[in-house]
């Protein structure tokens, strides 16, 4: 399954919840510190002020980041709540940790990384527990509005079956499908995320399609034959 594929699957990102981070942790700005210039300001220009003790910088790299690495956690975690819980520790993880960022990476990589140490250590203690499911109304539908209740039905049934094939998955499998096919990242971003070679990043690529696309397989055959 390729990743227009699983975009028509899923349908729209969702909204990630406004965590309030930056609004929390944006009561000691330095006194020295000049006026934030909105979202004009890059997110390196934001990490170097946050490092100078302006730490109305971090709301902006929240506010801009926030959905993004809700999605990916939410897509490993299959649980809005869970993945709301995992987002809000990966941004403090990176408020605390700024001091170390060092720019070597972007900070959306160093960022990414963080996120997916969060997900895969809660993906790890979820394993033996039942999973709870998602009700509709955090889901948007695939394929827009004017459903009718059967269609939104049937296609939320296809959204449970992708996140059970992808919880199924080795966890770095499913993480190299959730960010080359889900967060649509380019391969070098992802394999500056993942530490590992662009053309590994290709190979292991190719495997989690393939286990994928075999564990979602008997789904959509029987779907066919029931046509």
């Amino acid at each position: 399954m390729d990743s227009p594929a699983l975009n028509l699957v899923f349908g729209t990102p969702l909204v990630a919840r406004n965590f309030g981070l930056g609004n929390l942790l944006s009561k000691r700005v330095s006194n020295n510190s000049e006026p934030m210039v909105s979202d004009g300001i890059s997110d390196a220009d934001c990490v170097r002020r946050l490092q100078r003790g302006e730490t109305d910088a971090f709301e902006i790299l929240v506010r801009r980041h926030q959905k993004a690495i809700f999605n990916l956690i939410y897509r490993m975690l299959g649980d809005y709540d869970e993945a709301a819980e995992i987002a809000q520790e990966t941004f403090l993880s990176a408020y605390r940790s700024i001091g170390r960022f060092r720019g070597e990476a972007n900070f959306s990589t160093w960022l990414y990384r963080i996120a997916l140490n969060h997900a895969s250590t809660r993906r790890k203690s979820m394993a033996n527990r039942q999973q709870r499911t998602v009700s509709l109304e955090t889901m948007e539908p695939v394929c827009g509005h004017g459903l009718d209740p059967a269609e939104i039905v049937a296609q939320k049934e296809i959204q449970d079956r992708v996140q059970n094939a992808l919880n199924s998955l080795e966890p770095d499998d499913a993480m190299i499908i959730l960010l080359k096919d889900l967060q649509d990242i380019p391969y070098e971003e992802v394999a500056r995320v993942l530490e590992v070679p662009v053309g590994t990043v290709k190979s292991r690529l190719h495997r989690a399609r393939q286990a994928l696309k075999s564990r979602l397989a008997p789904f959509f055959y029987s779907s066919r034959t029931r046509l």
